[in-house]
Protein backbone atom coordinates (compact mmCIF):
# COMPACT_ATOMS: atom_id res chain seq x y z
CA UNK A 1 0.00 0.00 0.00
CA UNK A 2 1.18 3.54 -0.81
CA UNK A 3 3.01 5.20 2.10
CA UNK A 4 1.44 8.58 1.25
CA UNK A 5 -2.04 7.04 1.27
CA UNK A 6 -1.40 5.52 4.71
CA UNK A 7 -0.14 8.85 6.03
CA UNK A 8 -3.20 10.65 4.65
CA UNK A 9 -5.51 8.03 6.16
CA UNK A 10 -3.80 8.33 9.57
CA UNK A 11 -4.00 12.14 9.46
CA UNK A 12 -7.71 11.93 8.59
CA UNK A 13 -8.25 9.51 11.49
CA UNK A 14 -6.53 11.92 13.88
CA UNK A 15 -8.56 14.87 12.57
CA UNK A 16 -11.78 12.89 13.11
CA UNK A 17 -10.67 12.09 16.65
CA UNK A 18 -9.85 15.74 17.26
CA UNK A 19 -13.31 16.77 16.05
CA UNK A 20 -14.93 14.24 18.40
CA UNK A 21 -12.88 15.37 21.41
CA UNK A 22 -13.38 19.07 20.64
CA UNK A 23 -17.13 18.54 20.27
CA UNK A 24 -17.36 16.62 23.55
CA UNK A 25 -14.87 18.46 25.77
CA UNK A 26 -14.12 21.85 24.18
CA UNK A 27 -10.77 23.20 23.07
CA UNK A 28 -9.39 23.74 26.55
CA UNK A 29 -9.70 20.02 27.40
CA UNK A 30 -8.79 18.69 23.94
CA UNK A 31 -5.24 17.67 24.75
CA UNK A 32 -3.11 15.68 22.35
CA UNK A 33 -3.18 12.81 24.86
CA UNK A 34 -7.00 12.73 24.83
CA UNK A 35 -7.10 12.97 21.04
CA UNK A 36 -4.57 10.12 20.79
CA UNK A 37 -6.66 8.01 23.18
CA UNK A 38 -9.79 8.68 21.12
CA UNK A 39 -7.94 7.60 17.96
CA UNK A 40 -6.50 4.53 19.68
CA UNK A 41 -2.88 5.58 19.09
CA UNK A 42 -0.01 6.92 21.14
CA UNK A 43 0.65 10.63 21.55
CA UNK A 44 3.84 10.09 19.56
CA UNK A 45 1.76 9.18 16.50
CA UNK A 46 -0.13 12.47 16.84
CA UNK A 47 3.13 14.39 17.22
CA UNK A 48 4.58 12.65 14.16
CA UNK A 49 1.65 13.61 11.92
CA UNK A 50 1.10 17.04 13.48
CA UNK A 51 4.52 18.32 14.57
CA UNK A 52 3.00 21.78 15.04
CA UNK A 53 0.99 20.44 17.96
CA UNK A 54 -2.58 21.32 18.83
CA UNK A 55 -2.68 24.41 16.64
CA UNK A 56 -1.75 22.45 13.52
CA UNK A 57 -4.28 19.75 14.40
CA UNK A 58 -6.98 22.35 15.06
CA UNK A 59 -6.20 23.98 11.71
CA UNK A 60 -6.60 20.60 10.02
CA UNK A 61 -9.93 20.12 11.81
CA UNK A 62 -11.15 23.50 10.58
CA UNK A 63 -10.04 22.61 7.05
CA UNK A 64 -11.90 19.29 7.27
CA UNK A 65 -15.15 20.89 8.45
CA UNK A 66 -15.05 23.55 5.73
CA UNK A 67 -14.20 20.95 3.07
CA UNK A 68 -17.14 18.82 4.16
CA UNK A 69 -19.41 21.85 4.19
CA UNK A 70 -18.38 22.80 0.67
CA UNK A 71 -19.05 19.28 -0.59
CA UNK A 72 -22.46 19.27 1.08
CA UNK A 73 -23.63 22.79 0.14
CA UNK A 74 -21.81 23.98 -2.97
CA UNK A 75 -23.16 21.66 -5.71
CA UNK A 76 -26.81 22.68 -5.25
CA UNK A 77 -25.85 26.32 -4.75
CA UNK A 78 -23.86 26.41 -7.99
CA UNK A 79 -26.44 24.49 -10.03
CA UNK A 80 -29.41 26.65 -9.00
CA UNK A 81 -31.35 28.30 -11.83
CA UNK A 82 -31.01 31.92 -10.67
CA UNK A 83 -29.07 34.04 -8.17
CA UNK A 84 -32.12 34.18 -5.85
CA UNK A 85 -32.35 30.38 -6.01
CA UNK A 86 -28.60 30.14 -5.33
CA UNK A 87 -28.89 32.21 -2.17
CA UNK A 88 -31.87 30.13 -1.05
CA UNK A 89 -29.98 26.92 -1.79
CA UNK A 90 -26.94 28.17 0.13
CA UNK A 91 -29.07 28.93 3.20
CA UNK A 92 -31.03 25.66 3.02
CA UNK A 93 -27.89 23.63 2.38
CA UNK A 94 -26.03 25.29 5.25
CA UNK A 95 -28.81 24.56 7.73
CA UNK A 96 -29.13 20.97 6.52
CA UNK A 97 -25.35 20.63 6.99
CA UNK A 98 -25.59 21.96 10.56
CA UNK A 99 -28.32 19.43 11.32
CA UNK A 100 -26.43 16.48 9.76
CA UNK A 101 -23.07 17.21 11.38
CA UNK A 102 -23.70 18.70 14.83
CA UNK A 103 -20.41 17.45 16.31
CA UNK A 104 -18.45 19.11 13.50
CA UNK A 105 -20.16 22.43 14.26
CA UNK A 106 -19.57 22.04 18.00
CA UNK A 107 -15.89 21.37 17.29
CA UNK A 108 -15.63 24.41 15.03
CA UNK A 109 -17.34 26.59 17.63
CA UNK A 110 -15.01 25.24 20.33
CA UNK A 111 -11.96 26.15 18.26
CA UNK A 112 -13.20 29.64 17.41
CA UNK A 113 -14.36 30.52 20.94
CA UNK A 114 -11.33 29.11 22.73
CA UNK A 115 -9.10 31.51 24.61
CA UNK A 116 -6.06 29.22 24.66
CA UNK A 117 -2.77 30.24 23.13
CA UNK A 118 -3.29 27.97 20.15
CA UNK A 119 -6.83 29.13 19.35
CA UNK A 120 -7.85 30.26 15.88
CA UNK A 121 -9.98 33.19 14.78
CA UNK A 122 -12.59 32.62 12.09
CA UNK A 123 -11.96 36.10 10.65
CA UNK A 124 -8.34 35.15 9.96
CA UNK A 125 -9.16 31.95 8.08
CA UNK A 126 -9.03 31.93 4.26
CA UNK A 127 -12.02 29.56 4.14
CA UNK A 128 -14.18 32.13 5.89
CA UNK A 129 -13.01 34.92 3.58
CA UNK A 130 -13.74 32.73 0.53
CA UNK A 131 -17.24 31.96 1.81
CA UNK A 132 -17.95 35.64 2.42
CA UNK A 133 -16.71 36.58 -1.05
CA UNK A 134 -18.82 33.83 -2.65
CA UNK A 135 -21.93 35.00 -0.79
CA UNK A 136 -21.32 38.61 -1.81
CA UNK A 137 -20.83 37.37 -5.39
CA UNK A 138 -24.22 35.62 -5.38
CA UNK A 139 -25.85 38.80 -4.13
CA UNK A 140 -24.08 40.92 -6.75
CA UNK A 141 -25.22 38.48 -9.44
CA UNK A 142 -28.77 38.91 -8.18
CA UNK A 143 -28.50 42.66 -8.51
CA UNK A 144 -27.02 42.44 -12.01
CA UNK A 145 -29.83 40.06 -13.03
CA UNK A 146 -32.41 42.52 -11.71
CA UNK A 147 -33.69 40.02 -9.13
CA UNK A 148 -32.36 41.85 -6.10
CA UNK A 149 -32.62 45.48 -5.02
CA UNK A 150 -29.63 47.75 -4.57
CA UNK A 151 -27.82 47.25 -1.26
CA UNK A 152 -24.27 46.88 0.03
CA UNK A 153 -23.44 43.27 -0.85
CA UNK A 154 -20.68 43.03 1.78
CA UNK A 155 -23.02 44.17 4.54
CA UNK A 156 -25.75 41.79 3.35
CA UNK A 157 -23.28 38.88 3.16
CA UNK A 158 -22.27 39.63 6.77
CA UNK A 159 -25.96 39.73 7.73
CA UNK A 160 -26.57 36.34 6.13
CA UNK A 161 -23.52 34.96 7.94
CA UNK A 162 -24.88 36.28 11.26
CA UNK A 163 -28.27 34.70 10.53
CA UNK A 164 -26.60 31.37 9.75
CA UNK A 165 -24.48 31.61 12.92
CA UNK A 166 -27.73 31.94 14.87
CA UNK A 167 -29.13 28.96 12.95
CA UNK A 168 -26.21 26.82 14.16
CA UNK A 169 -27.33 27.35 17.75
CA UNK A 170 -31.03 26.93 16.97
CA UNK A 171 -30.37 23.69 15.10
CA UNK A 172 -28.21 22.38 17.96
CA UNK A 173 -31.04 23.24 20.36
CA UNK A 174 -33.44 21.05 18.39
CA UNK A 175 -35.14 23.42 15.95
CA UNK A 176 -36.63 21.66 12.93
CA UNK A 177 -34.07 22.37 10.19
CA UNK A 178 -36.65 22.39 7.39
CA UNK A 179 -38.94 24.85 9.17
CA UNK A 180 -35.97 26.98 10.18
CA UNK A 181 -34.61 27.00 6.63
CA UNK A 182 -38.00 27.96 5.19
CA UNK A 183 -38.31 30.88 7.58
CA UNK A 184 -34.78 32.14 7.06
CA UNK A 185 -34.94 31.82 3.27
CA UNK A 186 -38.19 33.81 3.32
CA UNK A 187 -36.62 36.47 5.57
CA UNK A 188 -33.46 36.83 3.47
CA UNK A 189 -35.39 36.83 0.21
CA UNK A 190 -37.72 39.51 1.57
CA UNK A 191 -34.73 41.63 2.54
CA UNK A 192 -32.97 41.32 -0.83
CA UNK A 193 -35.48 40.88 -3.66
CA UNK A 194 -36.76 43.57 -5.94
CA UNK A 195 -40.28 44.56 -4.91
CA UNK A 196 -42.47 44.69 -8.01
Amino acid sequence: MDHTFLQSARRAQLVDAAIDVLADLGAEQASLVRIAECAGVSRGVVNYHFPGGRRELFEAAVDAVYDLGRREVQPDTLSAQSPRDSVASFVRGSIAFYARYPSHLRALTAIYTSRTGDSLRREDRPEHAAEMMATAGLLRDGQVAGQMREFDVTLMALTIRAILDTAVGLTAAGADPVVLADELVSTIDGATRVIS
